[in-house]
């Protein structure tokens, strides 16, 4: 079954959203980086992952999530969030600013929508299926 344009849009917008919600928590953690330890790297991918479901669940309450943290949530369905709420969780425990908020969406196990928000730099990489891909639009 073919993915409406509007459809994709909305989807993109919505993982958008919450990309930048988790970005306002990742960066009041590196805020504090050298309180930060290695162990709180669970608590802060957490955080982060909660504000993303959080909205995901609001807004497509009949779609599935998979998360790094919690697994699977959510009802079974052919729509899949998968999330990664800090991808480069090292890079950014150690300072480095090279780590993104990584949101993508799959029907019957094919992507169909993404979202890569690096926080560090400010810079948004979307892309939805049949549309490539862009930079800040």
């Amino acid at each position: 079954m073919p993915t409406p344009t509007s459809s994709l849009n909305a989807f993109v917008a919505t993982a958008t959203k919450a990309a930048r919600l988790a970005a306002r928590e990742i960066t009041r953690a590196a805020q504090d980086r050298d309180q930060l330890e290695i162990t709180d790297k669970a608590r802060n991918d957490f955080v982060t992952e909660a504000a993303i479901v959080r909205e995901l669940m609001e807004a497509y309450p009949q779609h599935g999530i998979l998360t790094e943290e919690a697994g699977r949530l959510g009802p079974k369905s052919d729509f899949l969030w998968i999330i990664d709420p800090i991808d480069g969780t090292t890079n950014f425990i150690h300072g480095l600013p090279q780590y993104a908020v990584s949101i993508a969406l799959t029907y019957c196990g094919e992507p169909i929508a993404a979202v890569v928000y690096d926080v560090a730099k400010n810079e948004l990489f979307t892309a939805a299926k049949g549309q490539g891909a862009k930079l800040d639009s």
